[in-house]
This record gives C-alpha cells, sequence and structure tokens, in this order.
C-alpha cells in the first residue's frame, strides 16, 4: 500500500465505492478507506442461523431495460453480473391500516398502477393520471434522471419548494387516497411539514417503473463494485478508522488512521456524515459557521429493525412488501412509548434455494434515538443486559403488531436477531443512527441540500446526505461529486453512451 495516491475516499458505504468506480477507470489513484471490516455500509447483508439479511437495502428500483438505475449500473459495469428478482408486478407494495381489511396495492407500470389503485377508489382514475404526470414533470427535471441535458433546472428548484403532504392534499379530496399515495413512506422517513415533493417524486415515480430485490443479499453489489475498482488499481483499506482530516494553506493534504498512520491525496472525498466529517478537520482549515450550519441540521429518525429466522419450510416467500400502519396516517410522527409501534415495513429477503419459502423475515419501524440515548456511550455487543432486555421487550411488541395481519407468526420462528439507531450509528457512523442521514425541508430547502463541493477547494462530500438517500439518490450525488473533480459535461456524456 502507497501512502500518496490522486484520490482518498472516506467511507466504503455505496457512495464511496461508486465515486472509487468513476475515478479508478479514469485513471486515478484511488483508496477507499473504510472503519469497518466489511464494506457496504447500509447495503451489507449479513447471515445468522445460515439466513441472509439486509441492513440497508431492502429493495430497489428502475432495473428495466433503459430504465434509469439500469443505465448507470451497466455504466459502473455491474448490471450484468448482479442476481436480481423483480417484485409482483400487480402489487409489489402492499399498505394496510389497522381499522381496515383491505390491503391496497402499488402496481408496477404507470397504467397498471392507475388501473390497480383506482379500483379501490372509484372515480380516482383522472387524478391518478394527473398524479403518475406530476412525479413524470418533476423527475423530468433533473438531467441525471433523464440523461437529457436540456431538462429544465429552474423546474427541479421549484420542486424543491413544495411540500408532499400539501400536494397530496389537492390530488383527489379522499384522505385514505392521499394516505395511501405516501404509504411507502418508510423509504424516506417522510415528515408532514418539512418533506418536498421532490423526494417523493423521484423515489415513488421510479419504484412503479419497477421494482426488485437483489436475490441472496444486497451485499454483492459492494462486492461487483470493489471488483471494479481493484481491476482497474485502487486500493481498499479495511478495518481502518480515518480520525483526522489535516492541511494547510487552506488545502486538505492527508488523513491520519487510528493508528497514528498518515495517507496522503491531492483530493479528499468524504462518504461519511457532513457534520462527522467536519468535526475531523481542524478549525484553522473550515470555518465556525460552515460547521455550526451543517452540525445543526435535523437528521431523519433511526429504525428498530427484527431480523426473524424461519423454521424450515414453514413461512412462504413474498414476492411484495408489506407497509403497515396501525392509525390511518402514514407520516413520522413523535410517537409515544405506550402506542409504539404505530407502523412496520416488512419483507422476506430473496433467496436463490427457493421461490417458495422464506428462510428469514425482515421487519422494521421508527425509534427516536432518545430511547436508547442511555446506551450511546457504548459499542456493539458490548452495551450490557438492560439494553438487551430492552431490545427484547422492544421487538415483542413488533411481533405482536405484526400478528395483526400475519396471525400466528410466532410459530413459524426459530430465533430472531434485533437492531437499533445504535446499531446503525456504529456501523455506519451516522449521527443518532438516522435512517436517511439530513432531513429534507422544503421550507428552506437550500439550508437541508448539501453540495459535493465543500467549503475547502479540495475536499467533497458524497452520499446520502447530499440531495437523495437510496441506491439512486447515492448513485446520483456519486456522480455529481465525481463531476466536480472530472467535469460535469465529460461525465455525462459517457454515462449517456450506455
Amino acid at each position: 500500500m502507497n501512502n500518496k495516491y490522486d484520490v482518498i475516499i472516506i467511507g466504503g458505504g455505496l457512495g464511496g465505492l461508486l465515486c472509487g468506480n468513476i475515478l479508478s477507470r479514469e485513471g486515478f489513484s484511488v483508496c477507499i478507506i473504510e472503519q469497518n471490516n466489511k464494506l457496504g455500509g447500509s447495503i451489507q447483508s449479513f447471515t445468522k442461523n445460515k439466513t441472509i439479511f439486509n441492513t440497508g437495502l431492502n429493495y430497489t428500483e428502475s432495473l428495466g431495460e433503459g430504465e434509469v438505475l439500469n443505465r448507470y449500473f451497466k455504466y459502473f459495469k455491474i448490471m450484468d453480473k448482479l442476481k436480481i428478482k423483480q417484485l409482483d408486478i400487480d402489487c409489489f407494495n402492499k399498505i394496510s391500516f389497522g381499522n381496515d381489511n383491505t390491503e391496497y396495492p402499488f402496481a408496477q407500470g404507470h397504467e397498471n398502477f392507475i388501473e390497480k389503485l383506482s379500483a379501490h377508489f372509484p372515480g380516482s382514475e383522472d387524478n391518478l393520471k394527473g398524479y403518475i404526470k406530476t412525479l413524470k414533470e418533476i423527475c423530468d427535471a433533473f438531467s441525471l434522471y433523464t440523461f437529457d441535458n436540456s431538462s429544465k433546472i429552474a423546474s427541479a428548484e421549484d420542486a424543491l419548494r413544495l411540500s408532499t403532504y400539501k400536494y397530496l392534499q389537492s390530488v383527489h379530496p379522499d384522505k385514505k387516497l392521499q394516505q395511501v399515495l405516501a404509504g411507502i413512506n418508510t423509504l424516506y422517513a417522510g415528515v408532514a411539514e418539512k418533506t418536498p415533493l421532490y423526494v417523493h417524486a423521484l423515489i415513488n415515480y421510479s419504484f412503479i417503473k419497477s421494482t426488485w430485490r437483489l436475490v441472496d443479499g444486497s451485499s454483492q453489489l459492494a462486492i461487483r463494485i470493489s471488483e471494479v475498482i481493484k481491476n482497474n488499481g485502487g486500493e481498499i483499506l479495511l478495518s481502518s478508522k480515518v480520525t483526522s482530516i489535516n492541511g494547510k494553506d487552506k488545502q486538505v493534504k492527508y488523513i491520519k488512521l487510528e493508528n497514528g498512520e498518515k495517507i496522503y491525496a491531492d483530493k479528499i472525498i468524504s462518504n461519511t456524515h457532513p457534520a462527522n466529517t467536519l468535526k475531523m478537520i481542524p478549525s484553522d482549515l473550515s470555518k465556525k459557521v460552515n460547521k455550526k450550519r451543517i452540525t445543526s441540521l435535523e437528521n431523519t429518525i433511526g429504525m428498530f429493525t427484527i431480523y426473524i429466522v424461519l423454521k424450515n419450510k414453514s413461512f412462504p416467500y413474498l414476492n411484495y412488501n408489506h407497509h403497515y400502519f396501525s392509525t390511518e396516517n402514514v407520516w413520522t410522527v413523535d410517537y409515544k412509548k405506550s402506542t409504539w409501534p404505530e407502523h412496520y415495513f416488512l419483507y422476506t429477503p430473496s433467496i436463490s434455494k427457493s421461490d417458495q419459502w422464506a428462510d428469514g423475515l425482515i421487519a422494521m419501524t421508527y425509534m427516536n434515538y432518545s430511547e436508547v440515548k442511555k446506551w450511546e456511550n457504548t459499542y456493539i455487543e458490548n452495551r450490557g443486559e438492560e439494553y438487551l432486555d430492552f431490545k427484547q421487550k422492544k421487538a415483542e411488541k413488533l411481533i405482536d403488531s405484526i400478528e395483526k395481519k400475519f396471525p400466528n407468526i410466532r410459530q413459524h420462528i426459530d430465533c430472531y436477531y434485533t437492531s437499533t439507531p445504535l446499531t446503525y450509528r456504529d456501523y455506519t457512523g451516522t449521527p443518532e443512527g438516522s435512517s436517511y442521514g439530513i432531513l429534507k425541508d422544503y421550507n428552506d430547502p437550500l439550508s437541508t441540500i448539501i453540495t459535493p463541493k465543500s467549503r475547502i477547494k479540495n475536499l467533497y462530500f458524497t452520499g446520502q446526505n447530499l440531495n437523495m438517500h437510496g441506491i439512486l439518490g447515492v448513485t446520483i450525488s456519486a456522480v455529481l461529486t465525481c463531476s466536480e473533480i472530472i467535469g460535469f459535461d465529460y461525465l455525462f456524456k459517457k454515462i449517456r453512451k450506455e
């Protein structure tokens, strides 16, 4: 390993890996530094009792031929190497409410989506056509979504200042339909008073186009991207924690590892949360006012997740996802402990050995960091019996809630494991275990969007905290980050050719 590179990338999550993919192929000497012993961040998967579970990448969007993520993955030279499975065409998501026995379907394909959902809301077909049209117009405003550099930037900026909640109120007067349309809120932890319409539009429009799971775990994505990096001479350093980013003359020069080693670079890209990045930079390199602004930004809520190992050939594989809400309110709320959990998102991971039976089941629900704050100075596998007891009680309450939709689920459980926002914090370095990083706010959109280029000229940001989260959002942010180094028009043309 060298001690000098063209580019150091801090963090081996999806954003860092994609930046490494792009830049190593362009001839830059690249070194990715990851604090954990495994790449991927929130796209990691793990195995318990011979059962594969995903940590964050539960399902993904628009991998159909010619669709946006398919085109990006072809450019990254990984599309033909991934094992994927398309979810049910007529119902890839089910939205349900505690006081309603109907399960409302999200179907793939825009016309199919309108047809299947309007069957439950007679007379809403024209309204849903208008809804899809609006989503399309917003997505078309972003050139890195359409691969058309004539996309209207002004329209994109307008979408930043529109409220998802208020827009859905205008789609149709039926309040339940409004809630159903926001039913995959778990994918962005939407807040009624803040979430911009562009967040909802990019996610929903892309998933309605086509929806997929990675078969046998999401770690394959990190593995395939890293193979391209290594084949192009890039290096990856695992189990190495960056403790400081140092420099002089208003430029960063090197990073320092926990073991005291220094590694130099002409440019540094941070795939860690911007607030954590700035904490590693001496005050003489970063203005206090900028640090204060970024560190004061609100983050999205965290998650409590249960990973259930199922008894052999006991529970069917579900080729859809289930989003359940105890009341007709899908928005993130400040819940009470007495009413927790008020919702869950549940699915069975896809495995190659069987399309009929599931090995495992994953269910997740919101959890405020305040519930685990008392253990914030502890680390994974070393939090004590009180914490383990807390998790078990929460898991049992979540299973109680799941049984309302899936009766007798307990008889199918062999064992289970759990994670909290603290788990997510320790594996991904996200403040307070936030699920989707910085919370975007249509009331003041520019304050919650982080540009790839920092105030220090050779330090860059990438990842879910910039503009959008999710695989597509992080992919676009990686392209934007690298375009600051190699030029937007040049990179845009290369991607369009694929």
